[in-house]
């Protein structure tokens, strides 16, 4: 596969440097989704933006849950369950209120995953493929579907999601991940919670504001999203020119989406409990994940474990599979 050239790729976002050690099927994923934008219907609801950013914290504590399971199969001594369960954030749309997970279980685990969601990661099997075999190593799997994903769609799908919709679909992602930890901790010894890309940094997010002590494992992700979406590989497919209005405004909207991003920076918060049970990896050749976010994220939690895969932020999902389940079995494995 030919890399491109640096001369032939858009400018203003990363440096020369970080495009050329992008490995070449970020470069190529980057290139074909930049004719799917993101925010292409705008910044959304003003008051909710502004709500977002204020008074509605990551920090509250979301009401108790209770899981509804609906279907059940087992296969080699591993059961696998579908359920749902009410989202403790009132302010999702009621098309999105009901959370879908799945849980893959074997008899004897007494530790337990929750694996959050990428971004566009709408259903189970990615996950599923990268993460199943932690259920032969100890841990019970439990798989969440984002708000505005999946089941959980609104009408136009997640392509026309909005500004103020992703920043619901971000806190919708740790409340509900926390309300399932607490309601998993009345059945397993150790609990972690683990995700991919932005899966990895909700996770991030969900293990600082937990009261009590989870396990996190924290893949291909860093301190802040700000950066991935304006000066990472994925910031080629946001509308800018929806978002400011106009070709002029593109510089003051690119500001602004980084500063409503800086709500959900890891380094707002205080370190988990647990800090040493705590595992950031990052990939070396990721074109989307700026390699000092990762390093920032491991400064702020003293304590923590820093790997690095040898891969880019695509390719690891395909060729790094067992080295990010040993981030997640090391993490559970210090609590």
């Amino acid at each position: 596969m030919q890399e491109p050239s640096t001369s032939e790729l858009p400018s203003g976002f990363l440096s020369k440097k970080s495009i050329a050690g992008a490995h070449p099927l970020d470069l190529v994923i980057a290139g074909m989704s930049r004719w799917s934008k993101m925010f292409s219907r705008g910044w959304g609801k003003e008051a909710l933006l502004a709500e977002l950013s204020g008074p509605v914290s990551y920090r509250d504590r979301p009401a108790p849950i209770s899981v509804e399971w609906h279907s059940t199969r087992k296969r080699n001594r591993v059961v696998r369950r579908d359920g749902t369960f009410r989202s403790p954030l009132e302010l999702l749309p009621p098309q999105t209120r009901t959370v879908h997970l799945r849980a893959h279980l074997r008899e004897g685990n007494r530790a337990a995953a929750v694996i959050l969601a990428a971004s566009r990661d709408e259903v189970y099997q990615p996950r599923e493929h990268v993460f199943g075999p932690l259920v032969r190593r100890g841990l019970d799997l439990y798989f969440l579907v984002n708000p505005f994903y999946g089941r959980r769609r609104v009408p136009g799908g997640p392509a026309l999601i909005t500004v103020s919709d992703h920043g619901l679909m971000a806190l919708g992602m740790v409340l509900e991940a926390r309300a399932l930890l607490e309601y998993l901790s009345q059945q397993y010894e150790k609990l972690v919670v683990a995700g991919y890309s932005m899966g990895g940094h909700m996770s991030a997010i969900t293990a600082a504001v937990s009261p009590f002590p989870v396990a996190c494992a924290a893949l291909a992700t860093g301190a802040s999203a700000s950066s991935i979406y304006t000066r990472g590989l994925l910031s080629w497919s946001v509308d800018l020119d929806a978002l400011g209005g106009a070709p002029t405004l593109r510089l003051a909207a690119r500001e602004r989406l980084g500063r409503l991003f800086e709500v959900a920076d890891v380094t707002r918060y205080s370190p988990p409990v647990r800090t040493d049970a705590a595992v950031i990896a990052g990939c070396t050749r990721d074109g989307y994940v700026l390699r000092s976010e990762t390093e920032r994220l491991h400064r702020h939690w003293p304590g923590s474990t820093l790997r690095w895969i040898p891969a880019g932020h695509f390719s690891a999902l395909v060729t790094s599979g067992r080295e990010l389940c040993d981030c997640v079995a090391a993490a559970v494995e210090k609590l």
